[in-house]
């Protein structure tokens, strides 16, 4: 009988790592070793917010304030190091909003990310920390049509059952538009 030694001492030792992998990812830290990294506290207040949430909101640009309905789908991801939230919204007069939004920590420089992916269609790396126990400051600075677009996010985690923002955009130092949105939980997270 012919055997193909090569293939058999591959599937071997494909075998004993996926062995040593599961010992290791399913074996409790011992005592007197690091236990796994735990999420940064400045991420771990976003994560009370997990949960559906709906609030009243308006977009003013151009002079014209429309006032509608946002919904967030809040979840936690990356096993507690980041907070994942699915926003959507009909807009009078402007069709239907769609937004992922995806909030993670920065350990080396100290900052809370939100990084935002819109059907309106804009894609943002915003930035910033905590000033104070439960008030969030975000800011992204770039190009919209060439021209200088600064967005500052002032964000106030009011409880675990509500927080508020505004979207405040400026294009070349100048108003471009507002949003404001007071958002309530009618739902807590399923994990």
């Amino acid at each position: 009988m012919k055997t193909n030694f090569p293939r058999t001492l591959a599937l071997a030792a494909v075998a004993a790592v996926l062995a040593a992998t599961t010992l290791i990812v399913h074996e409790p830290a011992r005592a007197g070793e690091p236990s796994a990294p735990k999420p940064d506290p400045a991420i771990q207040r976003l994560l009370t917010l997990a949960g559906t949430f709906d609030g009243d909101a308006s977009l003013t640009m151009d002079g014209k304030t429309t006032r509608f309905r946002l919904h967030h789908e809040n979840r936690e991801v990356s096993a507690g190091f980041g907070l994942s939230a699915h926003e959507t919204a009909e807009l009078p007069g402007l069709g239907h909003y769609e937004a992922e939004n995806l909030f993670g920590y920065d350990a080396g420089r100290g900052q809370i990310h939100l990084f935002s992916v819109t059907n309106d269609p804009n894609t943002h790396d915003h930035k910033g920390t905590w000033t104070s126990s439960n008030t969030l400051q975000l800011r992204y600075e770039g190009l919209l049509d060439g021209r200088k677009y600064v967005e500052v996010i002032p964000m106030t985690v009011v409880g675990p059952d509500e927080y508020r923002f505004k979207s405040i955009a400026t294009l070349d130092g100048k108003p471009y538009q507002t949003l404001t949105a007071d958002m309530k939980r009618t739902a807590m997270s399923a994990r």
